[in-house]
């Protein structure tokens, strides 16, 4: 049976150069076979879990996931899962990403050498490979959504290329369009590329000065996400001063007969309904969503979220952040 059991850091020093490529390699192959088996159920293409399924009112302190590959979504930066803390409880660990939603009950988070109380509607953010836990002193659980960067990614850090004066000048075009960019020869091109690279490499600076902020916790009496209007909220980003490169999370609006739902594509994205009734168009498929739903849009997929009712729809979204990369594992395996 596969382990982790024997693999100590200590020992692991003391492996000979070759004593340790042939455990890597031994470990990478059994990551790759588990991987491939991801891989198979992501084909299944899953992109709804119904209110009744997801039970999340109901979860309770154990980990129980909703979104996820294993469950044959088509997802691969993110997944979702609620989990909480039982009465009396603490755990400690690190991961990648985290963006918790607390959905009832109190705690304490104790993130590295920070420590606050946190509630039912509150949001949290674990940045990565940060030691933290999760604790509970009261008698009655504490229950969160989380969406955490899947093990085994990357965190993608943007490295933007920034001349403080260009050393050439780029072709000026009427537009960006494939027509315009086409008529320009292999040179001008590439100083275009770069002249609209350094100009995202400033904003991507911005960006990364406001991460160093590192914020952790948004209050619910900060995010009264039942009270916003229409429109996008967001509630952790990188500009508003999270230390995150994953994915981000924002609360949107649909107000009441909305008919033209603004189609777009993006990263992977996980949305929780928390309250009315809309239609998602996801790909080729409609999928009727009320409050307790979620939806996955795998990456680079076309969608549309209408609302012919006359309520608002409103949903959490877990969406990677604009910019950032899919990242497939590709295993190495011996030829059978």
């Amino acid at each position: 049976m596969a382990t982790t059991a024997g693999i100590v850091p200590e020992e692991l020093a003391q492996l000979t150069p070759d004593e340790l490529y042939a455990l890597y390699m031994e470990k990478q192959v059994n990551f790759g076979r588990a991987a491939l088996a991801l891989d198979k159920r992501r084909r299944l293409g899953r992109i709804h879990v119904p209110a009744e399924e997801a039970d999340v009112p109901n979860a309770g302190p154990n980990q129980r996931m909703i979104v996820g590959p294993e469950l044959g979504f088509n997802v691969h930066n993110l997944h979702v899962f609620t989990s909480g803390r039982a009465g009396g409880s603490e755990r400690y660990h690190t991961h990648g990403d985290a963006l918790k939603y607390y959905v009832k009950g109190g705690g304490q988070e104790l993130i590295e050498d920070v420590r606050f109380d946190v509630k039912g509607g509150d949001f949290c953010h674990v940045p990565a490979n940060i030691w933290h836990g999760t604790e509970n002193p009261h008698p009655e659980p504490l229950v969160f959504l989380a969406a955490q960067q899947f093990p085994g990614t990357y965190r993608q850090v943007p490295t933007p290329f920034v001349h403080f004066t260009a050393p050439h000048k780029a072709p000026e075009v009427s537009d960006l369009s494939d027509e315009e960019l086409g008529k320009l020869e292999p040179w001008p091109l590439y100083l275009r590329y770069l002249e609209e690279q350094m100009a995202f490499g400033r904003v991507a600076l911005e960006m990364q000065r406001r991460r160093e902020q590192k914020r952790l916790h948004v209050s619910a009496e900060e995010a009264p996400i039942m009270e916003w209007g229409p429109g996008r909220h967001h509630i952790m980003s990188p500009e508003l001063g999270f230390d995150i490169y994953s994915f981000q999370l924002f609360m949107e609006n649909v107000p009441a007969h909305t008919e033209n739902g603004a189609p777009q594509t993006s990263g992977d994205a996980v949305r929780y309904y928390i309250s009315g009734e809309g239609v998602e168009v996801i790909g080729e498929e409609r999928v009727r969503v009320r409050a307790g739903d979620f939806t996955c849009i795998p990456a680079g997929t076309r969608s549309e979220t209408t609302n012919p009712h006359d309520e608002d729809l409103r949903f959490i979204s877990w969406q990677q952040i604009p910019g950032t990369y899919v990242q497939v594992h590709i295993p190495v395996l011996p030829v059978e």
